[in-house]
Order: structure tokens, then sequence, then C-alpha cells
């Protein structure tokens, strides 16, 4: 039997000023396209970020991020922005001496991944952002603020505010269908209870980033940017997602079928596929797990969907 050559990684810490950047760096056999740059978010576990390298690295290297007192043990210093991230990620890439990555980043890191690429047009190949919504304290409900939440989290305790958080954050209209909604949001409920303070004060910290983000200004990135999200997304809305597909030359904007803010987790084969699609350049009509598809720059024109 002939044994298949395993990707090689290797997992690094790389310093920028106060900020601690965990790059973990895989090579793959055969790659057909810049290495992909992946910002990670807080809801990507060990399992969900080995399946996704392992679905990467056979087309192309794979750069995972994860930030230190934000998605990755340690503190993240008070006064430090995402555009300080942004612009640290850039300084991540000099280190490892890429000149050129695509982009990728959900949620979160969807937010600072675009944040990114419009402070650092020179470094882009192709960008994908799921589940962007810009400055999320405007899509979100009252309460879901981090002070609101540490406040409610010592009034009312764990159970609760876990209970809060996850109804804020899935859609639970039954009258949509969103594949996966009652597993993902055990699976929450089961992760918030179990997270020990410094975790929750973790994901309390990204929540600051984004409520105190400055707005986005002016047009995106030139280069070939993809803004999807599920079509039921509540903390990033399909509009907010278009608007932000809307700001760049090259944007094309899509929703994924039954799904909702955790199309990554729910729906992992078609969005690792889409992703993969929008990266090698490859056709994106006609696929029927999308819901929409739309290049909306300066234009309404609509590329139609599959039905069914």
């Amino acid at each position: 039997m002939t044994e298949v050559a395993q990707p090689s990684a290797s997992v690094r810490v790389v310093r920028v000023g106060p900020v601690d950047f965990e790059v973990e760096f895989r090579t793959g056999p055969s790659p057909r396209t810049a290495p992909v740059l992946v910002v990670r978010a807080p809801a990507e576990s060990p399992r969900i970020m080995a399946q996704q390298a392992e679905a990467v690295v056979s087309w192309a290297d794979l750069v995972g991020v994860r930030i230190g007192g934000v998605t990755a043990p340690g503190v993240l210093p008070a006064g430090v922005g995402m555009e300080d991230l942004a612009d640290g990620l850039g300084e991540v890439l000099d280190e490892l001496g890429l000149a050129r990555v695509n982009v990728c980043g959900g949620s979160f890191a969807g937010d600072l991944a675009y944040r990114f690429a419009v402070r650092h047009p020179d470094r882009l190949e192709r960008v994908v952002l799921t589940g962007p919504g810009g400055r999320v304290g405007d899509h979100l409900p009252p309460g879901m603020g981090p002070l609101e939440l540490a406040e409610r989290l010592m009034e009312a305790g764990r159970p609760a505010t876990a209970d809060y958080i996850a109804s804020a954050l899935l859609c639970l209209d039954p009258a949509l269908p969103v594949r996966g909604r009652a597993v993902l949001r055990r699976a929450m409920l089961e992760q918030l209870h179990r997270s020990d303070d410094a975790e929750f004060h973790r994901w309390l910290r990204c929540l600051e980033l984004q409520y105190t983000a400055p707005p986005l200004t002016g047009d995106g990135p030139g280069a070939p940017l993809l803004a999807v999200t599920g079509e039921h997304d509540v903390p990033a809305p399909p509009a907010a997602c278009r608007a932000l597909a809307a700001r760049c030359p090259q944007g094309v904007f899509a929703t994924i079928r039954e799904s909702d803010h955790f199309v990554f987790l729910t729906r992992p084969s078609e969005h690792l596929d889409l992703t993969r699609r929008f990266l090698l350049d490859e056709p994106l009509d006609d696929l029927p797990y999308l819901a929409e598809l739309e290049r909306p720059y300066r234009t309404a024109a609509v590329v139609p969907a599959a039905t069914g």
C-alpha cells in the first residue's frame, strides 16, 4: 500500500507590539493558489479547525491565526482595537515572508478580515468573509453589549446568561428552516456552561472589539471578495452582508440555504465547497445550496441561484 504524505504543520507565536498571534502554518502537496490566511473565530473548536485545515491543504497552503486574549489564551491589552489587529495580521505575514495571500474569516473574524483587506489591499489575492456584519451592535438586541452581559452574568448566573446569548445569536423562529438548529443550540449552551472565567472574558473582549470598532466608510478593497452568510442570519443579516459586498468593485454576495449565522458549523461541506470555488476562481452559478447569488457593486443585476 502506498502511503499518502500528510501535510506538514508548524505552530508558533508571533508577537506584534503587545499582541500575541498564534500562527499555524500547513503546507499542502500541490497548492493551486496563494496561501490562505484564515483568521479564526471564537466559535471554531479545535475539531472544526482541523477539518477546515484538512480540506484547504488539498489545494492551498494554510495560515491559521488565533489572537491571544480573544480567540486564544492570553490577555489582549485595553486600548487595542480592530485596526490594530488588522495591521498586526500584516506584520504576521511579513514575519512569515508572505507577500500576498487569500484571506478568510467568519463572524468576528470576518469583520477583522475585512478591515485587514481595506487597510492592506496590496497583500490580497481573493477574500471570503462569512457572516460579516460590519458593526454587530447594530443588529443584536439590547443587552448584548459586553458591559450588559458582564452585569447579567453577575446577577443572573452562567446558565441564564448562556441561554440569553444563544437566543440572541441563533435563528430560533420555527417557521424558518435551519439545519442542525437544535444540535447547535445544545452545543453552544454546553460550551458556554463549561467555559471558565478566562474563556468567558475572551468572548466578552471579542464582543467589545466589535461594538467599539469605528464605522466602515468608503469603498472596500478592489480584490475579488465574497461575502456569504446563512439566509436566516441574525447578528449579520443578509442585507448587511450584501451592503458590505456592495462596497467592493469585485464584490459577490451569497446566502446558503437553511442556515443562520453559524453556517460554517451547520453546513460545513457546502461552506467549504463555496470557499474553494471562489478562491480558485471557479463558477458559482447554479449551486443547489445557494439561496441568493449577486454582484451588487453599483448595479442591481442579480445572478439567479438554483431552485429546489
